[in-house]
């Protein structure tokens, strides 16, 4: 069978020639690519990249930045170092006193913001059109151990509003609330703390007190005196944590240095865990203390490290399900008084 030279002609072009696949069908995976100047293609710069660059801008700190965003420091740093690649020119300056912005920084800052603030407003958007409702809850480690469960079970009861959980330390809290990044917070504060342009509703009461376990030549004594405290390596929370500020702030108080931390953690189950492998003392909320942990609280002579959980919000900011929330809240701080 012969075949005209047009076919054939026809034939050999199309398979030489790429295949053309339509747009819609490109695979999702892989970020769309520019072409500038002639150069290799550019991808786009991922959200997750502009959103950690710029947050440690603002906050002028690459650990801050991961505060913030409740990262690891490692993990902002190589999201900013990808897009410095991507730039092909550093973004920020890094010093013992944190990162500033380069002049290739500054540029890019002013249109990733924007950006940011427009990805904002799309996602406020998009729960709008699906008749959503979320209430954003910022939370210390502590409360969130201590008083969320059962707060949140008793909102599902009078509320159908989705609950946005974001954990961390009381001062990383205190901020959100403040930038109307979270519509509620649960934070522990000072007794005498007032906080500008956020509302405060006390929760509870609470003590930190010094536990040991039980193996420990402490647990069969009633108190131990500030230099026995002072001369012991103890397991301490992370330098940010409103537990440790409060030991800190009491200690300055009465003329007495910080305390010999052994090791840091970042929550009241890693001090516990920790307490045990090492056989040493740890600083807890009095309420975190639980039968089963097998842990002594002891008297410091002449020392209370007092301070009192609150709900914080923005003045004139709370809609009627966060409001719930807030209810649900105050009924669990009742059940562990």
């Amino acid at each position: 069978m012969s075949m005209a030279p047009a076919a054939v002609a026809a034939s050999a072009a199309s398979a030489s020639a790429p295949a053309v696949v339509p747009a819609g069908m490109l695979p999702a995976a892989h970020p769309p690519l520019s072409v500038v100047g002639g150069q290799r293609p550019l991808r786009c710069p991922h959200l997750e990249e502009l959103r950690a660059f710029c947050t440690a801008a603002d906050l002028g700190s690459l650990g801050r930045a991961a505060l913030r965003l409740h990262l690891t420091q490692p993990a902002i740093s190589r999201r900013v170092r990808s897009l410095e690649e991507l730039v092909g020119a550093p973004l920020l300056t890094r010093s013992a006193r944190g990162v500033a912005l380069t002049p290739a920084g500054q540029r890019l800052y002013s249109h990733a913001s924007r950006l940011l603030a427009d990805a904002e407003d799309l996602t406020a958007a998009l729960s709008v059109i699906r008749g959503s409702v979320t209430v954003r809850l910022a939370i210390s480690h502590t409360a969130a151990e201590l008083l969320m469960a059962p707060a949140l079970v008793g909102m599902r009861r009078i509320s159908a509003a989705a609950v946005e959980v974001l954990i961390a330390n009381s001062s990383v809290v205190k901020e959100m609330a403040l930038a109307a990044q979270a519509d509620l917070a649960v934070a522990a504060c000072m007794r005498e703390e007032a906080l500008p342009g956020l509302a405060m509703r006390q929760l509870v009461e609470d003590e930190i007190v010094i536990a040991v376990p039980l193996s420990h030549p402490w647990a069969r004594r009633r108190q131990v005196s500030p230099a026995e405290l002072i001369a012991s390596p103890i397991v301490l929370r992370d330098p940010g944590a409103h537990t440790r500020a409060v030991l800190e702030r009491t200690l300055a108080e009465h003329g007495l240095p910080a305390l010999n931390a052994a090791c840091e953690v970042g929550s009241t189950a890693a001090a516990k865990q920790e307490a045990h492998e090492m056989r040493l003392p740890t600083a807890l909320s009095r309420m975190a203390i639980l039968p089963a942990d097998r842990l002594e609280a002891v008297q410091v002579a002449g020392l209370r490290f007092t301070r009192r959980f609150c709900i914080v919000y923005r003045q004139g900011s709370l809609t009627t399900d966060a409001r719930h929330l807030a209810d649900a809240f105050a009924a669990s701080a009742r059940s562990v008084t």
